[in-house]
């Protein structure tokens, strides 16, 4: 059993607690809605290993919340603004982009998660405590191999840009053969024609 937390900390403590749950879901959303823009790519893959550990966290979380009698919202609310707040900017936000949200997200997470250790290490909440330092070990990690993924999109932007200068190349190509038709079948001018006189012999004839 803990000490009394004072209503100043526990305010402070009960807002990490909800922004960390709504993280967590969205950690649990991202790979899905990038699937859907790229596929299961790499970027994808690193999305879903983060969601993985955060699916068995979030559940962690909570029975840990529990066992100090400390009220967990789960954040419905606050997770589907987001939801909606994603939806939205998903129609006219680029993958890349959307990516680049998504890894803000999560580094978002790492750092409330850090701040909540603060506080329960100031009011002597060991759970909790302990729960930080496994996220925390893992989690950073984690997001770490997300942030290499940047490099993923990068390179892709390089080869769009290679095969489009190639097109260009082969569509010139065909312009210089067309041209060389062209000029192969137009008359020469220093060639010799024939003459009026000729065509008239040619009727008398």
């Amino acid at each position: 059993m803990h000490a009394p937390i004072r209503s100043e900390s526990r305010r402070l403590l009960e807002k990490l607690i909800r922004e960390i749950l709504r993280a967590e879901t969205q950690a649990i959303d991202h790979p899905v809605r990038e699937a859907k823009r790229i596929g299961d790519a790499p970027p994808v893959v690193a999305l879903q290993e983060v969601a993985t550990h955060a699916s068995a966290m979030r559940a962690r979380f909570i029975e840990v919340l529990a066992a100090n009698e400390i009220p967990s919202h789960t954040g419905t609310i606050g997770a589907t603004l987001a939801t909606l707040r994603h939806l939205m900017v998903d129609r006219v936000v680029d993958p890349e982009r959307s990516f680049r949200t998504a890894l803000y997200d999560l580094r978002h997470g790492v750092d409330v998660v850090k701040l909540l250790r603060e506080v329960t290490h100031n009011v002597g909440l060991f759970g909790v405590i302990r729960w930080c330092d496994d996220w925390l070990g893992a989690r950073r990690t984690l997001v770490a191999g997300v942030e290499a993924q940047l490099a993923w999109f990068a390179e892709r932007e390089v080869r769009a840009t290679v095969a489009i200068v190639e097109g260009e190349g082969e569509y010139e190509g065909e312009d210089v053969e067309d041209d060389c038709d062209l000029e192969s079948t137009a008359p020469d001018p220093e060639a010799p024609s024939s003459s009026p006189s000729e065509w008239h012999t040619d009727r008398n004839t």
